[in-house]
This record gives C-alpha cells, structure tokens and sequence, in this order.
C-alpha cells in the first residue's frame, strides 16, 4: 500500500568519529545488549554508524531505513575528501557502485510493466546498438540478463576508466569488445556487468530515450530523487576548492548502468519505499503492484536448496527471513541495499574511506540482527557415513571467470580476481574445503549437496555427463582444474623453462663466439640450422614480454585508458608475435625429432636441444591455456 506520509522530515547528523559516548551509553560497546525489534531504529543507526567511523577508516556514510511507513534517514562523519562539510542524508552524494543495478532493473521491469519487453523475448529482437553472437540456437532474453545467466564470458575491458573525458557513450561502450558466449543461457550464474549494461541499452533502444533520461523522468522524478544523477563526475562530489578532480577520484564507470548512480541516502529513501509500497510513493506509481510482486520474487536459483536470483536482486535467507538485496563497492565506496519484502523493511547504507566496506557492514549487521536476526545457538550437523561420490569431489576449483574466458583477460582474471577453492573428503565423512584463509566444514544432506555444519550455507556439485565438473558455492560457480592447471604448478614450471630455454637463446652464440676465438669444430649444418629455427622460438617470448611493456607504455603516453580499461583495437597484433615464435617452435621440434632418429649430432648437442625446445614448447603452452596467442583453443 502507498505511504500515508507525504515526506518525513529527514534527520542529518554528523557524529563525532573519535566520541564512541553513544555506543557506551547504548550498551552495544561491551555487546550485553542484543539488537530488538523493540529498539529505537534512530539510537540503534546512531549507535552502529558512531561505532563504524570510530573503529575503521572511513570518513563518513549515510543510512536509510524504511519499516512500514516510518522512514529513517541521517548522515554521519564528513563528505568525500571534505573534512569540513558534514554528511547531510538529503544532499551529500555518494558513489554506490553496483547497487546501480537496482535502477537499472527496476526501469527495466518498467517497460515489461508497460508491455514493451516480455521477460521471456529475444533481446536481440529489440536491441539496435548492439548484435548479440549467435554461438548457441536458445537466445538470450531479458530474463537471463536480470538473473546473470546470459552465459556470456566476463568482461573485464570497458567496464570503467580513470578519467571522465574517457567515459564512452553506453551503445558505444556495449557494441564494443562484445563478450563471447560461452555456454547456453540459463544455464549458470555468472555475474557481469556487461548484463546490466546491455540492460540499459534494451532500455534506451526500446523506448527512444537515452538510459538516463529514461531513468531521470521514469524513476528519479516521480519518486523525487532529485540528487540522483548518472553523470560520470557530478560537481557534488568533489571538494569546492579548486582540487582537481583527477586528484580526488580515480573510478569512473564505463558502463553506468551497471555502477554509474551517485545518490543520496534520502534518494534512496524514496527507491526503497517503491519498492516496499506496492510502487507508489506519495501518490505517484512508478511499478503495478504486480510488477514489484515480479521482481521480489525468486527467477533463477541452480538448486532448490541454494538462494537464488530474484529481478537483478540476490536472495539471501537470513534465520527465518528472506531477503533481497544488492551490494556494491567503487574505489573508497561501499554499500548496501537491502528489502524483506514480508517485513515491509528496507535499508540502505554507503560509506566512504580506506575501509569504506567494513564500516558499511558494521551498520548493516546492525540492522540485519534487528529485523532479520538469526539463531545462533543451533546445533552442529554431523555427517552421516561417507559422502556418495566421495573419490571424485576431492580436488581444486578454480572461478568460472577465468575457466570461460575466451578472451586475454582470462589471465588477469586467473591470477587477481578470486581465490580456488581446495575440496577434501574426511576420513568421518566431512568435506573440507579451503580458500584462501578460510577452511571451512560441510555435511551431505543429499546426493552431491552439502550444509555448512554451522552457517546457513549451501554447496551443491554440478556433474556433466555423469562427471563432476563444478563446484557451486552458492551461486558463485567454480570448474574443477587438473593438476597442471594449478597456478602453483604452473610458475615453477615458468621459472624452470624459462631458465632452460635462456640456455639455447644465450648460451648458442655464446658457444659458437667461443669456438671461433678458440678456433674449435663448427657443429654439423643440420644443428646450426636447427638453432636458429629453436632461438627465433624462443626470441618470440622475450620479444612478445617487451612489445607489452612498450605498449602498455605507449598507451599511457598517449593519454588514453590503461590497456586494461580499454586496449586499442590494435593491440590484439602484439600476440602475432608470440604466435610466430609458437609457429618456430613446432619447427624446432621437427629438428629435435630428425635428430634423434639420424643420431647426426653428439648425445649432449641432442639432449640440450631437445631440453630447450621442450622448454619452449612449455612456455607457449602456458601463453595458449592464458589466451595470450593470436589464434586461441578457448
């Protein structure tokens, strides 16, 4: 139902980072006192926001929090890099990365409301900027972009630059570096911005108007988010004195859509009450009530026993509570955004600060142990015999971020983003699984589906053809890897070819400089032919390692956006070189085989040889599992 409140007076205040005299007084310093329903949601936001900015660096953060018709908004600390002006829920704007998102799906379950899009068409049927690749016969609808199972690869490029002048037009920024697919939609969850984004262009294709203006006339203006802007560097959120604005920020989104938004906590306020009220907020409808019953509700899940996806928002089951929510981080940026759509409750916090996410989550748990608190005193689950399948769960799993990515970044996310997961099976029947720092204990409650024997937490493995082949933590997805694919094995093996093959590429002119100061026998023509061939494929390596670095240099000299925001299109010719090394070293292993079978040169001329090019062959192995070839296996 709409609020009977035209508009609560919102609270602004700013607490003193060093006080800590409301969290005394509260009780919550020494933990005697356990978040309630009965507690005043102001003390409790006053006493948590007080405590965050006191115990972690972060300047400053604003919170929301709706229950039923009651709205709570403040703001805490100081301004982004404005020491002097204090946070104010109603003015000051912070960054929420990709909590972006929720905008972006709630315009986008308006023009399903309206009958222009039906969850389950084509996308490609509407799109104009963009040409979706047509790898698999299922086409990808707008459905599998909100639940993050369009089965694309991620995309890493474009997503955002270091400087405003850079931020491309959205059709510009989707129809470029177009992800592969990389498996059927509907298929698996795999988190994107590029969803998103090309949700946002759907938008603009289907309706005639720019995203944001979409967004600013459907959404901003009838819920009178007034301080809401997608601009990529709004005046309001840098200091007033004259500071560069390169100097203050450094994340600018590439794709706004999916990270772009910077709001206020009393915006917010209003999104949250939309969303919570049926769609309407003092008298003005934004959704049917029908539409805001579609997106709550759960669309994708890849096991019953697993939260699942509603409408762009994660579920989340928390003691008796389902919740949907949205997280979202940027540079110095953290935020939350979460609703319990059967408690009428919503909440909404960001902060900002070198530890903007744990100040943020501090406020958060908050009020998550109030409205949705948890029983913690439930007892520890103890497996029953030895899991089925047990030989075959053992093993390493590493992200569908880097297993599926067809493209070079394959390499970047393999080694910078996420950790593997190690699994193990216990003697009494446990799994164990190890990531990072983490260890953590799981029991089969059924056929390849375990509990966490502590946490509300699910792990279910995925088998294809009757052979497990992922690990599913959560919706987080992770492909079983071989030994040679572990990134430990593979630097050794790195060091060690390296080493090797620098030997041939050295080490032969430096042989044959010798023998001639000594004046020593020339080796056989065969061997000097077969050296060069066996260098040259080794010279592709080193030269392919300088030519990105000079590149990479180049880039910054010109002024553009690092090769990791935005490779020119021309740089995909830097893995011709190592491909034509690759080309050599196959040579070089023909020469290593005639050889043998000729027996035409000594035993030790024949067994470095045939070290090196093995080495070689190793290295270029290694480039081609990374996609770091021109011509690329996937």
């Amino acid at each position: 139902m709409p609020s009977t409140l035209s508009r609560r007076r919102f609270l602004s205040r700013s607490a003193a980072v060093g006080a800590g005299t409301a969290v005394a007084a509260s009780g919550l310093a020494s933990g005697s006192t356990e978040p309630t329903r009965t507690t005043d949601v102001d003390t409790l936001v006053d006493d948590a926001a007080t405590r965050a900015l006191a115990e972690h660096d972060a300047g400053g953060l604003t919170v929301a929090v709706v229950d039923g018709d009651e709205v709570h908004t403040s703001g805490y600390g100081h301004a982004f890099r404005s020491e002097d002006v204090p946070v104010r829920a109603d003015e000051t704007l912070f960054r929420i990365g990709s909590v972006s998102k929720v905008l972006t799906w709630t315009a986008a379950m308006q023009i399903v409301d309206r009958g222009r899009v039906a969850p389950d068409d084509s996308v490609d049927d509407h799109l104009e900027a963009v040409d979706i690749p047509e790898t698999y016969d299922e086409a990808i609808t707008l459905e599998h972009l909100a639940t993050h199972t369009p089965g694309f690869e991620v995309r890493g490029r474009g997503d955002s630059v270091s400087d405003p002048r850079h931020v491309r037009p959205l059709a510009e920024s989707v129809s470029t570096d177009v992800p592969a697919r990389v498996r059927p939609p509907g298929e698996l969850y795999q988190y994107t911005n590029y969803a998103a984004a090309l949700t946002g262009q759907l938008i603009a294709d289907v309706s005639g108007q720019q995203f944001d203006s979409f967004v600013t006339e459907n959404v901003f203006a009838p819920l009178g988010m007034s301080n809401s802007t997608f601009r990529a560097a709004p005046s309001g959120l840098v200091p007033a004195d004259g500071t560069a604005v390169d100097d203050v920020v450094s994340f600018y989104s590439d794709v706004s859509p999916a990270s772009g938004l910077h709001t206020t906590g009393a915006d917010m306020a209003q999104l949250l009450q939309a969303h919570l009220h049926d769609g309407v907020v003092d008298g003005e409808r934004i959704l049917s009530e029908s539409a805001v019953d579609a997106m709550h509700r759960q669309w994708f899940t890849p096991h019953e026993r697993i939260d699942g996806m509603a409408f762009g928002l994660f579920e989340r089951t928390r003691g008796d509570t389902r919740i949907v929510r949205h997280d979202g981080g940027v540079p110095q940026f953290s935020t939350e955004f979460a609703l319990l759509p059967e408690e009428g409750v919503g909440l909404f916090v960001v902060a900002h600060g070198s530890e903007a996410y744990n100040a943020k989550q501090e406020v958060a748990d908050a009020l998550y142990d109030r409205y949705a608190p948890v029983d913690s005193s439930g007892q520890r689950r103890s497996p029953d015999g030895t899991p089925e399948r047990a030989d075959e769960l053992g093993g390493r799993y590493r992200s569908v971020n880097a297993t599926d990515t067809v493209s070079s970044e394959r390499i970047v996310f393999g080694l910078f983003t996420g950790q593997p997961i190690d699994a193990r099976v216990a003697d009494d029947g446990r799994l164990i699984t190890e990531q990072g720092d983490s260890t953590d204990e799981w029991v089969e409650v059924e056929p390849l589906v375990f509990e966490h024997v502590e946490k509300e937490s699910t792990l279910v493995f995925r088998e294809t053809d009757g052979e497990v082949t992922h690990l599913l933590d959560g919706l987080s997805a992770y492909e079983q890897i071989g030994y040679r694919e572990r990134l430990s094995v593979q630097g050794w093996l790195t060091m060690a070819a390296s080493v090797v093959a620098l030997t041939g590429l050295v080490g032969w002119p430096a042989a044959r400089g010798w023998r001639r100061y000594r004046g020593g026998e020339s080796p056989p023509e065969s061997a000097a032919h077969a050296r060069w061939v066996a260098g040259a494929g080794v010279a592709g390596l080193l030269v392919f390692v300088l030519a990105f670095v000079a590149v990479s240099v180049a880039v910054v000299s010109m002024g553009r956006p690092t090769l990791f925001d935005r490779p020119p299109a021309w740089f995909e010719l830097v893995f011709v070189v190592p491909t034509f090394g690759a080309v050599a070293t196959a040579g070089a292993v023909a020469y290593a085989v005639r050889a043998w079978v000729r027996e035409d040169w000594s035993l030790a001329s024949r067994v470095h040889y045939s070290l090196v090019v093995v080495a070689a062959t190793v290295l270029y192995w290694l480039l081609q599992y990374w996609n770091l070839l021109w011509v690329r296996m996937g």
